[in-house]
């Protein structure tokens, strides 16, 4: 799926703001998962806290990014995906 995703346009790989991946994250079960993001994840400013998140995705903007971090979240590469769990 993520090479699929990899191999698509720009135009198909759209923004994901960080409020739908806290709510995605927060689904039963996704508690001490990774977010894997084919695309942007940027910063929404509705959101007033950010919990904890490990996030992998193929570029995080600024906002986001310091948000992220700032509520000790951890941003990985595809790389250091691959590297922490090789098997998925």
């Amino acid at each position: 799926v993520v090479l699929k995703r990899l191999f698509m346009s720009r135009t198909n790989r759209p923004p994901l703001s960080l409020s739908r991946m806290i709510q995605k994250m927060k689904l039963p079960g996704r508690e001490n998962k990774t977010a894997v993001v084919v695309g942007m994840v940027t910063d929404d400013v509705q959101i007033l806290e950010v919990p904890k998140l490990k996030v992998c995705a193929l570029r995080v903007s600024s906002r986001a990014r310091s948000r992220i971090l700032k509520a000790g979240g951890k941003i990985l590469t595809f790389d250091q995906l691959a590297l922490e769990s090789p098997k998925g």
